[in-house]
């Protein structure tokens, strides 16, 4: 099967944006067997699960590369949607141990049951009426319709909100590498919502592609940075007094 150039650059991207978001991920889950921070453990794996809408499309095209399978829709979906929700849960864990401690159980248990019924209604739409809520671009991408886009974009607008929330506590010490942190936590969030709003509902071009993914791809670099300051970064930016 010969794949069309866009589609060669975007199973490429997607394929860099996930193993560098994989690879962030796992390296902040790791720091939590050093520091034993819960938060850099849901954090983690948050942000691996985040990543997930760009998992089809990567393995789609290395499918077809190497084998000239096509995944159906059924499957598509199953790779790109299904761990949406507990990302989000993992994410707010991750807030909500940082900030709003004592409502941490309550606002778990929202979010868990909204994404059991977010799941329910997916798994039964998608083996009677697919068309519903997945619409395929072509062999490697699909577009998402429906409650389930719907859906998405709330993650993304909580996403962005506890996440900005969650950089304001760094930005508001007085220690100047947890405010250089704190800048870097909100780059990271803003590029991610940012970079994915426009993959999702932009015009894609090779050019647009380019752009939009090397702004997801710079929300994982940033967000690492937010949360460990490499030595060299120290010592460009922060003055010693």
């Amino acid at each position: 099967m010969t794949l069309e150039i866009i589609e060669i650059y975007n199973g490429i991207s997607c394929l860099i944006f996930v193993i560098i978001s994989v690879i962030v991920g796992f390296k902040i889950v790791l720091k939590y067997f050093k520091y034993k921070y819960r938060q850099l453990l849901f954090a983690g794996i948050a942000w691996i699960f985040m990543s997930e809408p760009w998992w089809s499309p990567s393995i789609s095209f290395l499918l077809i590369l190497t084998t000239g399978i096509v995944i159906s829709n059924e499957l598509f979906f199953i790779i790109s949607i299904s761990m949406i929700p507990i990302a989000l849960l993992f994410w707010l864990a991750a807030f909500t141990e940082l900030l709003l401690k004592k409502k941490q159980k309550i606002i778990l248990v929202i979010f868990a049951i909204e994404g059991v019924i977010i799941e329910i209604f997916s798994f039964y739409f998608l083996f009677t009426n697919p068309d519903l809520i997945i619409q395929r671009q072509n062999d490697i991408d699909a577009n998402f319709l429906s409650f389930v886009l719907i859906y998405l974009i709330s993650v993304m607008c909580i996403i962005l909100i506890t996440g900005l929330l969650f950089s304001r506590e760094s930005l508001r010490s007085n220690n100047p590498e947890n405010k250089l942190k704190g800048k870097f936590i909100a780059a990271a969030f803003i590029s991610f919502i940012v970079g994915g709003v426009f993959d999702a509902f932009l015009p894609l071009d090779i050019i647009t592609m380019l752009i939009y993914r090397i702004i997801l791809i710079s929300s994982s670099i940033e967000f690492y940075f937010g949360l460990f300051l490499p030595n060299w970064m120290k010592k460009s930016f922060i003055k010693e007094k």
